[in-house]
């Protein structure tokens, strides 16, 4: 059964420009490279001003989604890349909840 991860992310402040085009010149293409399957991504203001990063990814199962975490998330990615992630995003505020597709 297919999952959907919806994912949320609050930017740090004054960082917004500096996350969405890493994200996608830097980000998005590498996690596509590995396997990720990228359906939406969203940017979104709250009322007090805060920026926050949407996006939804999608496995064709929580087996094939363990394998795809395996293949991304690599020695590179954790002693380069994500030092570098929570400078630009918020760390605690991260917001990842599993979704299973439903056909109406």
């Amino acid at each position: 059964m297919k999952i959907v991860e919806l994912r949320e992310y609050q930017i740090k402040p004054g960082k917004t420009e500096q996350w969405l085009n890493w994200m996608r010149d830097e980000l998005l293409p590498y996690q596509r490279s590995k396997g990720m399957r990228i359906l939406n991504t969203s940017h979104y203001q709250d009322d007090n001003g805060v920026d926050f990063f949407v996006w939804m990814r999608e496995f064709d199962s929580e087996e094939d989604r363990q394998a795809v975490y395996k293949e991304t998330y690599n020695d590179w990615w954790t002693n380069d890349v994500r030092p570098k992630v929570f400078e630009l995003i918020e760390e605690s505020a991260i917001s990842v909840k599993l979704m299973k597709p439903l056909s109406f």
